[in-house]
């Protein structure tokens, strides 16, 4: 179920909402804003807010309990699913979200009690308002509020609560696989402990306490027994009837905490339950639970991934492409698929690709991978390559070279060399045209498809397109952008009938996968130095993809770049110049965010200038104390590729990457991977590689909005700039991205 944002004016008209004044709500909104942006980069920015009002915390708590009254209302419909009355659910689904909001950023409770209970409300909002990646991000930095309590002499009702807390931060978090394995050890140690503890418990106090603490034990065994065959579920798909299961732990532990009286416990269970079931929903085994033994095993290789790389969950976009809209029907021979930048779209291509090849096995079909650009071909192969290796699905990557190589002539004519071969639009229109592979062609996928409309480009695209039609009748296509318009046509051109295209339009949905500031920078001057100027950044609120923030911050200390004076950025009357030098300066002090390990982007529209923004962030930032294995291994090949003397290895001392088309593919490659792996502070890059990221970073500046084109320069078109801008902010690590 995805909300739109006519569902959140249906909530507003809610009476528990609307009891409270218009000017308050956007009042508690603007300070949900202003807190969320300062705890994210207030290190960095001076934000010109103003002073905190007394009252703020007390209208925060009138208006997130009046979202949370609109939740609880439909909380029932939102965990009974048979039901045919949508609008409680999405009213549960909005409330939820709007409550989130604002509880991620009021302070957590010192109490023991009170601090598990509030990460258990907060945790179920978020579940339940599809906010669960924002969730994991308030993991990362509330580390104390998931600290859980020592039983070593507690009680044994507390004992229990205490593990339950444990066991419910790791369904929450799901850090691995073994995160969630380490559950049913949970459980099972505390049924060993029942037999310790339980009677000294129950024989502590009154008979009518007894009875209390008796009720209050039943519900935290079924509770126990709910998570632990959550968990299970979550890691391997079973059991089958899981909705069944869960809520027969989770009704009776209502009832049992209801009538020992402990309403605590009973709201907490209701809300977990409400949780537990949009977690299955949202889970991986829930969406291809009926689709094939490819795909079981390609979620179960998934799950399995070492470390914090384990994926568990859709993301909202990828769940509404993948069980509302159909995006594995096998009647639809053509699916455009329209999806927020960062929403998750090459998961949704590979769960189409299993189910090409697997349509087309008896044959040797094999499915197409198109990328605009060498650079995005290049990492589009090693995700595939890490994520099908565990099943034996064979990815190969052609050159963008404009014929086929001997090497390649081999890998084409070899039956058993490739399952898929990724490749720019010019090559593959190649391949098709003088019939290099003899298997069948089972499925195009078309990544940054918006690329239609694109002048060139777009003719480009549109002929290969329509060659593969011509030549490959059998060929399905699947066509992955951030936002184009008449996606139906594209849709109904390509398919094989009239009737088998399908568009799935998900970028108006109200999830966005992170917050976002948007602003104009620009140097000011500041005598507190000699020749000292500072940075002044511009908040703008003229688009919903930006937090509506107000007012010009500064950025950072004065003369952000020591050896920069303010001439080089500050003409004699006062006019700004130097751009690409104040763009380096804002990359550095971005770079600097305690929350985020991410790459910040610096933007430029040449390679001397990348070069120049390079050698400025560098004067800015320290050299690494132990330089991270991954940049020497870096290093060490361009010293040896380039030479000793490469400007470039003295910059990755730093963690400073440079990026742009005169570097050899291979060393684009490795800058792309040290930004995808974390290992760079700042990455200074010529416009291209606005085509040529697929990886979410923490911030992104551009020196100009001028790009060249065919031998001019032209401004940047506005899907060029969200493409880019859209990367900035990190899903599970970074609130608040920066551009």
């Amino acid at each position: 179920m995805s909300l739109s944002r006519e569902d959140f004016n249906f909530l507003n008209a809610h009476w528990a909402v609307s009891s409270i004044k218009e000017e308050d709500l956007k009042r508690a909104e603007d300070i949900v804003n202003r807190r969320l942006a300062q705890k994210a980069v207030g290190n960095q920015v001076e934000f010109s807010f103003g002073p905190v009002e007394g009252d703020d915390d007390i209208l925060l708590e009138r208006v997130v309990l009046a979202y949370e009254i609109a939740a609880v209302e439909g909380l029932e419909e939102l965990v009974d699913i048979s039901g045919n009355d949508e609008q409680p659910r999405k009213q549960a689904v909005a409330a939820s979200y709007k409550a989130f909001n604002i509880y991620r950023i009021l302070p957590v409770p010192e109490e023991t009690h009170e601090r598990m209970f509030f990460t258990f409300r907060l945790s179920s909002l978020a579940y339940c308002g599809d906010r669960w990646s924002d969730l994991r991000r308030w993991y990362n930095e509330n580390q104390e509020a998931l600290k859980v309590p020592s039983a070593a002499k507690a009680p044994w009702d507390f004992r229990l609560l205490y593990r339950l807390f444990d066991c419910w931060t790791r369904l929450f978090r799901k850090e691995g696989w073994d995160d969630l394995d380490r559950i049913s050890e949970i459980v099972a140690g505390l049924r060993n402990d029942q037999r310790t503890y339980e009677e000294s418990c129950l024989a502590n106090g009154s008979e009518n306490g007894a009875h209390a603490t008796a009720l209050r034990l039943v519900a935290m065994y079924h509770w126990a027994k709910a998570t632990e065959t959550l968990a299970r579920y979550m890691l391997q798909g079973e059991p089958a009837d899981i909705f069944s299961q869960i809520e027969k732990h989770f009704e009776a532990g209502i009832r049992a905490a209801a009538a020992s009286g402990d309403v605590q416990h009973e709201i907490a269970l209701r809300w977990l339950h409400a949780a537990g079931r949009m977690m299955v929903t949202n889970s991986l085994w829930w969406a291809t639970r009926a689709v094939n033994s490819r795909t079981t095993d390609f979620v179960k290789s998934l799950t399995k991934r070492e470390s914090h790389r384990s994926l568990f969950e859709l993301l909202p976009p990828q769940r509404a492409a993948l069980l509302e809209q159909g995006l594995l029907d096998q009647a639809k021979t053509a699916v455009v698929v329209e999806l927020p930048t960062s929403g998750g779209k090459t998961l949704l291509a590979q769960f189409r690709i299993l189910q090409a090849l697997n349509q087309f096995d008896a044959d040797g079909g094999w499915v197409a991978y198109v990328a605009p650009t060498r650079a995005l071909s290049a990492q589009i192969t090693r995700r595939l390559r890490r994520d099908f290796e565990p099943i034996n699905i064979k990815v190969e990557q052609l050159t963008a070279a404009v014929e086929v190589d001997a090497f390649e002539e081999y890998i084409l004519a070899d039956k058993e060399s490739f399952d898929v071969l990724v490749a720019t639009p010019e090559k593959l229109s190649l391949v098709v045209r003088n019939k290099k592979v003899e298997r069948p062609l089972a499925l195009v996928v078309m990544d940054e498809a918006h690329n239609l409309e694109a002048e060139g480009r777009g003719l480009r695209i549109e002929l290969l397109l329509a060659t593969v039609k011509r030549d490959c009748s059998q060929a399905n296509f699947l066509l992955l952008m951030p936002y184009v318009e008449d996606t139906e046509s594209i849709a109904r051109w390509l398919a094989q009938d009239i009737n088998a295209g399908r568009a799935i339009s998900l970028g108006t949905t109200a999830w966005k996968p992170n917050e976002r500031i948007i602003g104009l920078y620009r140097a000011v001057k500041d005598d507190n130095k000699r020749a000292g100027w500072r940075l002044k950044y511009e908040t703008l609120t003229a688009t919903e993809k930006a937090i509506p923030l107000h007012g010009n911050h500064f950025v950072g200390n004065v003369r952000p770049i020591p050896s920069v004076a303010r001439s080089k950025v500050i003409d004699a009357a006062g006019g700004q110049k130097g751009f690409t030098t104040q763009t380096a300066a804002m990359a550095a002090v971005l770079s600097s965010r305690e929350s985020s390990s991410a790459t910040s982007i610096a933007v430029t529209n040449s390679r001397n200038l990348a070069w120049k923004m390079a050698r400025d962030v560098v004067q800015a930032l320290p050299r690494h104390e132990t330089v991270p294995e991954n940049v020497r291994l870096v290093q060490d090949f361009l010293k040896t590729e380039v030479g000793p003397d490469f400007e470039l290895v003295s910059m990755l001392s730093h963690g400073v990457g440079v990026h742009h088309a005169g570097l050899s593919d291979e060393a684009r490659s490795l800058v792309e991977w040290l930004a995808e792996s974390g290992n760079l502070r700042v990455l200074c890059a010529t416009s291209t590689i606005s085509q040529g990221i697929n990886f979410p970073v923490s911030s992104v500046f551009l020196a100009s909005h001028l790009i060249p084109k065919n031998r001019r320069t032209v401004p940047m078109e506005p899907r060029e700039f969200w493409n880019l801008a859209g990367r900035a902010g990190r899903i599970d690590h970074d609130t608040v991205g920066v551009v």
